[in-house]
């Protein structure tokens, strides 16, 4: 049974961080109204492939102080982070297969939001389902895939949903026809298509071997710098760091000893410096993209030598089948002497077409020989016109070097000789540890693509048992809806409602009823709150119990409160009354308390197994040991200028 839990969020930009981490239980986010306690939620939601971006208009400390956000997640046993922009790219998010605070040994993968639900489907095992739909303003019919943003609507629910008609999202005609599909994905009730379960298991085999070739290229690259060894580069790359922080304390100590001498760096010496800096900085630069072009290059080898090997094949199947000569001739009965068609004939003249077909196969992979060498000759000029530039630029270095040499003869700056000479070797053994860190990098790339090979490998499984047992049985089904329905009746009953009338989760359109009127009829926003958590309470009940799978265990739930009431802590005498203004205000009353305290029971209860954040104004008092933060408006909200981990 697969489950996310969010693990940290961390807000960044140039010069602030904040680090919000999560319980894997229950968290609870309190404070004064846009302090910025929802926007925890929005973020969250936001990497995890929200399409609308985060209104930094109406955001403003947002938008001045943080330029990114980072998602940490636990899957089962793997840790990963997701990377999305706040300002510009918003359409990407980079993935990390690592914690936050490792990141600068790993590289990332940055792709579109759709591969994105795509990754996150597939760590969940769960098969993408498409459905038919009409394209707009025409009779066109296109394919929609429902995605992990569509299970995600049962998981998240905003304050403006909560105890609403726009629960699930169903003003939105597109979405309210796709929850049906999402929840059916969530309990494996899809009755799959065997044509599309074969399509998925072709591009999940297709999608291995391209792995394995990306892997046999990383490989022969670490080969090529003799970087084989993964301990080997971590030793290297710690002696590096020791080595560059003696000499960085060195020259803080030979700095702090000349602070009484005079300064007469003469400013020509300066400049060349300078040049001599970037021109070293220039080289190593150029240097990185010749390593990443001969990646590519190795990448481009090992698909001609897989595109060579099946031209073979090609070859082989047109001579075995079709260089065969079968004499053209007739046949005779030899009981009535008349003329009988030669069946061998006319199996041969019934290939033509396969042939060719094969002809044309064989076309095509030259064809595809040729453009990829073509991008070979191609590589390898800009490996040449890579070379000339870094020849140019060592020349320029030389002479600049002789130069430098003069200037520091007239100079009478003291130790400027050893600053300058250690400035060199620290320069120097930057440039080694980074071109180790890189490969190590690559090792870590090799062990992601491993891992992604196991993954689908697992899915190859999954759909070819899926293939051999397409139906759904009922009596799965009826397990399925008996133990949702004891569920939902059974918290609806602890929120003092009667459930001896007509209450059930709808087998059709799977959502809930209460006195035989959905939660889409109902008025009263307190019920429809509680229609909506018993719901939600009971689909994550069940996934314990080995039912929803396809849930990623967590809830996001926003204002409880919203239709129940709330009184300020500490601020009411025992009858209730406003000890401030001395009069009972009724806006400020909880209209069940007994109700509301049962809520937050529930939710505990939850927790023992899942994840739930939840954002509320005052939460009651049992559940102060779960309120990680308490946001206030002004500068203590989420943006708190105090709280920087920069500065810290």
């Amino acid at each position: 049974m697969s489950r996310i839990i969010i693990r940290r969020l961390v807000l960044q930009g140039t010069s602030y961080k904040r680090t919000l981490s999560f319980n894997d239980g229950l968290t609870i986010i309190s404070g004064d109204k846009t302090s910025g306690k929802s926007l925890v939620l929005s973020l969250i939601d936001y990497c995890l492939g929200k399409k609308r971006k985060i209104d930094l208009n109406v955001q403003k400390e947002l938008d001045e102080y943080c330029d990114q956000v980072f998602l940490e997640l636990k899957i089962d046993d793997e840790t990963i982070t997701l990377n999305r922009l706040l300002k510009e790219k918003q359409t990407k998010i980079s993935i990390y297969f690592c914690a936050f605070e490792d990141m600068e040994g790993y590289t990332p993968k940055t792709v579109e939001i759709k591969e994105v639900m795509h990754f996150l489907m597939r760590k969940l095992g769960i098969n993408e389902y498409k459905l038919i739909k009409h394209q707009k303003h025409s009779n066109k019919q296109e394919l929609e895939t429902v995605s992990f943003r569509d299970i995600f609507r049962y998981v998240y629910v905003h304050q403006h949903a909560l105890g609403t008609h726009d629960f699930l999202e169903n003003k939105d005609n597109f979405k309210r026809n796709k929850n049906p599909h999402a929840f059916k994905l969530m309990f494996n009730l899809v009755e799959a298509d065997k044509d599309d379960l074969k399509e998925q298991l072709i591009n999940a085999k297709n999608e291995i071997e391209d792995t394995n070739r990306v892997i046999s290229g990383l490989k022969s690259y670490l080969k090529d710098k003799d970087a084989e060894d993964f301990n080997e580069l971590s030793a290297k790359s710690s002696s590096y760091e020791k080595d560059i922080q003696k000499r960085k304390q060195e020259k803080k100590s030979i700095i702090e000893s000349s602070k009484d001498n005079s300064n007469n760096e003469n400013e020509m010496y300066i400049l060349l410096k300078k040049d001599l800096a970037e021109i070293a900085n220039q080289i190593f630069d150029y240097q990185r993209q010749k390593n990443e072009i001969q990646i590519s290059i190795n990448a481009k080898k090992l698909l001609i030598e897989e595109y060579n090997i099946e031209k073979a094949e090609t070859d082989a199947t047109l001579e075995v089948n079709y260089k065969l000569v079968i004499a053209d001739q007739n046949i005779e009965c030899p009981l009535c002497n008349s003329t009988v068609l030669n069946q061998v004939q006319e199996e041969i003249k019934q290939k033509i077409i396969p042939e060719k077909t094969l002809h044309k196969v064989k076309k095509e992979i030259v064809n595809k020989v040729n453009l990829v060498s073509n991008l070979i000759i191609s590589d390898n000029k800009n490996i040449e016109e890579i070379n000339l530039k870094i020849t140019r630029l060592a020349q320029k270095q030389a002479i600049l070097n002789k130069a430098i040499s003069e200037f520091a003869k007239e100079t009478n700056v003291p130790f400027l000789s050893q600053i300058d000479s250690l400035n060199s070797i620290v320069n120097t053994l930057t440039r080694e540890q980074e071109m180790v860190k890189e490969c190590i990098r690559i090792h870590r790339k090799i062990d992601e693509k491993a891992k992604h090979i196991i993954e689908l490998e697992e899915e190859v499984t999954r759909l070819e048992k899926e293939l051999a047992k397409l139906n759904v049985s009922e009596k799965y089904r009826e397990k399925v809806f008996e133990f949702l329905n004891t569920q939902f009746k059974g918290y609806m009953t602890r929120l003092k409602y009667n459930t001896s009338g007509a209450t059930y989760i709808d087998t059709e359109y799977y959502i809930p009823y209460y006195e035989g009127a959905s939660v889409y009829e109902h008025e009263s926003g307190g019920l429809l709150e509680c229609m909506q958590l018993s719901y939600l309470a009971a689909i994550l009940s069940s996934k314990t119990e080995g039912y929803a799978l396809g849930h990623p265990g967590f809830l996001l739930l926003d204002s409880l409160s919203k239709y129940l009431g709330t009184l300020k802590k500490n601020e009411q005498n025992e009858n209730g009354q406003d000890l401030q203004n001395s009069e009972f205000i009724e806006r400020d009353r909880i209209n069940d308390p007994e109700v509301y305290e049962e809520i937050y029971d529930i939710l505990i209860e939850l927790s023992v197994n899942h994840q739930l954040i939840i954002v509320e104004n005052t939460p009651p008092e049992k559940v102060d040991g779960y309120t990680n933060y308490t946001f206030l408006n002004g500068e203590k909200g989420l943006i708190n200028i105090n709280i920087n981990e920069f500065r810290d």
